[in-house]
């Protein structure tokens, strides 16, 4: 059944298409992440204020419950 097989041989010329197809994909995907806009740095920074405030917030909240922990007779 193998026998009947033709041999299979490289085509460089499908070989150049198929890698040319390649980078072209690569660049418009490299273009596409280029012109994203960055995000708001307004926005960014309140994100991280809101995030530093529940840390805190849960710090202090664990603190109270060691001492609490601590302070019982």
């Amino acid at each position: 059944m193998i026998e009947n097989l033709p041999l299979l041989t490289p085509d460089a010329s499908r070989a150049a298409a198929t890698l040319a197809r390649c980078h072209n994909t690569l660049a418009a995907r490299r273009r596409r992440i280029e012109a994203r806009t960055r995000p708001n740095p307004k926005i960014v920074a309140t994100e991280r204020l809101f995030v530093a405030g529940l840390c805190l917030a849960y710090l202090v909240s664990m603190a109270g419950n060691v001492l609490r922990i601590v302070a019982a007779p």
